[in-house]
């Protein structure tokens, strides 16, 4: 699969960003000011104090983008991070051969492009949003600026790079080890916990945000393979497919079913 060529989205704010103090009148709570983020306290800027907030508000340009823009493309310049509020953006990577693998999804609370900041790279992947979602990019400048106040956020991003390495592993010897079926269910359990609901017939209920190649992708096989055991995880009715959306009837059995797997 080749990936479409589209331009980069211009990442430009889509309004005015007001202060974060309540001015001109404001006395409430501006809920597009860093301070009042509810995703902040999950991310790396969690803990910067007033004066870095007030300048990472100012500074940042937020806006909605919507399913299949770009924030970036591999080999572009990497000039700042993007921090996802709300929505699902994908990374993917592209072989010389032209061939796209989606290789990670990414949620609310995600900072993307902080690895090629702060090792002075390109970026290794391109971002696509694949649901729309709200992101606010932070210009490099801004970022050293921070960093240069509060060496705290360094290491809070150190870190972060040391988990995501940790979890690549884990990653690694998990495709080493478990079955395409037992891959596959681990998949559509983190989707699940990401944004599953309960129908009222009981079911469990997800929402698959991607085609059922990159589904492919991110399970480590091909599509062929991935819609032989989407068929048979139908016919042993342990998860029903309707398009984009799965079924679970009983999660305790799907666990149970990778435990015994693996």
């Amino acid at each position: 699969m080749t990936i479409v060529n589209r331009k980069p989205a211009i990442v430009t704010a889509s309004y005015a960003i007001e202060p974060c103090s309540g001015t001109s009148g404001n006395t409430g709570k501006n809920p597009d000011c860093c301070a009042y983020c509810h995703r902040r306290k999950e991310t790396e800027w969690c803990d910067l104090g007033a004066r870095e907030l007030e300048i990472l508000s100012s500074s940042k340009h937020s806006r909605i983008y919507e399913a299949g823009e770009l924030l970036y493309q591999q080999g572009d310049d990497c000039n700042g991070v993007f921090c996802i509020r709300d929505g699902i953006v994908g990374d993917r990577r592209v072989d010389a051969d032209g061939n796209s693998v989606l290789v990670r999804l990414n949620y609310g609370a995600t900072t993307l492009g902080y690895q090629e900041f702060l090792t002075k790279t390109e970026y290794r992947n391109t971002a696509e949003i694949l649901q729309d979602s709200f992101v606010c990019f932070i210009h490099r400048s801004v970022i050293s600026q921070l960093l240069s106040s509060d060496s705290a956020l360094g290491e809070r991003f150190l870190r972060r790079s040391i988990r995501d390495t940790q979890k690549l592993e884990d990653n690694y010897v998990v495709a080493m080890n478990a079955s395409i079926r037992s891959r596959l269910l681990h998949v559509l359990l983190v989707l699940y916990e990401r944004n599953g609901k309960i129908d009222t017939a009981d079911r469990h209920v997800l929402e698959i945000p991607i085609a059922r190649a990159d589904l492919a992708s991110l399970v480590g096989t091909g599509p062929e393979t991935i819609s032989r055991t989407i068929r048979k995880l139908q016919q042993d009715r342990l998860v029903e497919f309707d398009g984009r959306t799965a079924f679970i009837r009983n999660l305790d059995a799907v666990y149970n079913e990778i435990v015994a797997l693996n």
